[in-house]
């Protein structure tokens, strides 16, 4: 009996893990009203990244965060900057942001800060960082909204 109670728990505990083992997890989909599409980490770290410094109202110090600019990936799915963004996070907390701004400003889908992977508890693994230091109209209340953190989706409204 303990040996089959033992083989079972061996069994469930290999099947908990054999999802994430080797097989890389979609944690972004954006989606347009034609098509979407899912992005893993691996697949946005391979992405033309593009580099971010600067502090907001979430970090105290001067931070450096690293990922693929919106704006290509807006591009990828043909959403032009006229559109409205809702942007979802895990914990369901959705910010409308104008695509425009993807145009306007360097703002990225930032899966690295300072050199590191984001967790869930340090706002990854995306957080949706803009320049906020280097235009002095980013220092606006709206656009600390638009600063989604644990990114899960964005989709054309």
């Amino acid at each position: 009996m303990d040996i089959q109670r033992i083989m079972r728990a061996a069994l469930a505990s290999s099947l908990l893990v054999l999802p994430t083992f080797g097989f890389a997890q979609a944690i972004l989909t954006v989606t347009n009203s034609e098509n979407s599409a899912t992005y893993t980490l691996e697949e946005l770290l391979a992405m033309p990244q593009t580099t971010v410094v600067t502090k907001n109202d979430y970090v105290d110090d001067l931070t450096t965060f690293q990922g693929p600019s919106l704006r290509s990936v807006l591009n990828d799915m043909d959403i032009d900057r006229t559109a409205n963004l809702k942007m979802v996070a895990l914990n369901d907390f959705a910010s409308e942001v104008p695509a425009g701004d993807a145009f306007t400003y360097d703002v990225i889908l930032a899966v690295l800060r300072d050199g590191e992977v984001m967790s869930v508890r340090d706002k990854g693994p995306i957080w949706v960082i803009y320049p906020m230091d280097d235009y002095p109209e980013l220092q606006d209340d709206v656009f600390n909204g638009r600063l989604v953190w644990q990114l899960k989706s964005i989709a054309v409204k």
